[in-house]
């Protein structure tokens, strides 16, 4: 059975999504980066010193692709690889300082797009909506909001 009630939850949702990712492309675009690449800077920025394979899972992708991303911000220098201590085979990935003042100018837009998204909102809409949005995402993916992203 189909409910009237929840089509429009989904798709709301999407359309955030796809307004917030319009708005992300747009800022990051002055600095050069892709949209992978910004999640990429901004999860290492709040996490420095993660393994290749630990990133590609934070961040849902596989780790071919994350190897890709990661080679173009090498390129850039704003990320270093650097052997695992404790498994030689493993990365860590960590930002260079070119890359760690990339994360707190993009961080910066982050926040001012945040602001931008919840104005009008006041502090116990914008918790219910947290709330309610950390639930669908624990129901769906059978995970608890404390270890995701």
């Amino acid at each position: 059975m189909k409910s009237m009630e929840t089509a429009p939850i989904f798709y709301l949702i999407h359309e955030v999504f796809r307004a917030f990712r319009r708005q992300l492309e747009e800022q990051t675009r002055g600095n050069e980066l892709t949209l992978p690449q910004w999640r990429t800077v901004t999860k290492l920025g709040r996490e420095n010193g993660m393994s290749q394979v630990a990133l590609a899972s934070a961040l849902d992708t596989d780790p071919m692709t994350m190897s890709s991303i990661l080679k173009r911000l090498t390129e850039r220098e704003l990320v270093q690889r650097e052997p695992d201590p404790q498994d030689g085979r493993a990365k860590i990935v960590t930002l260079t300082p070119e890359g760690r003042a990339l994360f707190s100018q993009v961080e910066g837009m982050g926040v001012e797009l945040y602001k931008t998204a919840i104005a009008g909102m006041a502090p116990t809409e914008t918790a219910a909506l947290i709330e309610g949005l950390a639930r669908i995402r624990d129901n769906l993916s059978g995970g608890d909001a404390e270890t995701k992203d």
